[in-house]
């Protein structure tokens, strides 16, 4: 299999272990509304998790997204241009815009995440999630997913402008 087709599969399948998160989301949020306005109490660690998930779901889906195509385009032009006018457009995309976005974002969000697992941060709040370092981490897991479909988009995409697909 080539490395492309790895990677989208490993993306694919991410974004298939992921999908479950907007359903606990949900339940999770349907059960503090419950606790809250039903029973007049309420878990601070309940709502903290709504945030974990959030971000589990949106920083860790981030790389399904893009192998599906299905983040946010302004295509007025892209949609009306030849498939390897595209190929060149995505191309560069990746390689001038993604790939130095990435490269800062590794370079900011490494010792960011680093600093948390040292500390071993916790939550603000005296009963809150003690694991805000895990929480942190979901930065480095889009860093990952993200940086995978690139280097998968800049191989499909050049052997395209190569005229090998």
């Amino acid at each position: 299999m080539r490395p492309v087709a790895l990677i989208d599969a490993f993306l694919e399948k991410s974004g298939g272990v992921l999908a479950v998160l907007p359903l606990l989301l949900v339940l999770i949020q349907f059960a503090v509304v419950l606790l809250v306005y039903v029973f007049k109490s309420g878990s601070i660690q309940l709502q903290e998790s709504l945030q974990y998930i959030n971000a589990l779901m949106f920083l860790g889906g981030a790389g399904y997204t893009a192998v599906r195509g299905e983040h946010v385009r302004v295509d007025i032009f892209y949609s009306k241009m030849a498939p390897r006018a595209q190929a060149r457009v995505n191309f560069l995309g990746t390689l001038f815009l993604l790939i130095p976005f990435l490269i800062l974002f590794w370079m900011s969000s490494v010792p960011y995440v680093t600093e948390s697992w040292t500390i071993m941060e916790t939550s603000v709040e005296a009963s809150g999630l003690p694991y805000i370092y895990i929480l942190k981490s979901t930065l480095l897991l889009f860093a990952v997913t993200l940086s995978l479909h690139a280097v998968a988009d800049l191989m499909r995409y050049g052997r395209a402008l190569l005229g090998k697909d």
